[in-house]
Parts: C-alpha cells; sequence; structure tokens
C-alpha cells in the first residue's frame, strides 16, 4: 500500500476526492433537513441515525 499522504496522489481525481466527499456530506445534510430525513452515519464505529 502506498503511504503517500492523498494530497500527493499523481492523478487529480483522487487528490480532489476528499473536498467532493465533504462537499456531498454538506449537501446531504442540507436535502435531509429540507425534508425531515433522518441521516444514517458511522460514529466511533456504530451507525446512528442522526435526525
Amino acid at each position: 500500500m502506498n503511504q503517500k499522504p492523498i494530497e500527493q496522489a499523481k492523478d487529480a481525481d483522487i487528490r480532489n476526492a476528499q473536498a467532493a466527499l465533504q462537499r456531498a456530506a454538506v449537501r446531504a445534510r442540507e436535502v435531509a433537513q429540507q425534508t425531515h430525513t433522518a441521516l444514517i452515519v458511522n460514529k466511533h464505529g456504530q451507525t446512528v441515525k442522526v435526525r
């Protein structure tokens, strides 16, 4: 396995993946709040429903 930080990856898609995942998480929270839907998240290794 490669031990380099992801920011040093040669592939631009891989370098930008973390930021894209964070944007997607923010948007999922926004949509869940607007639609009064719970989110299912993994916190400290446990699956939790967040309202």
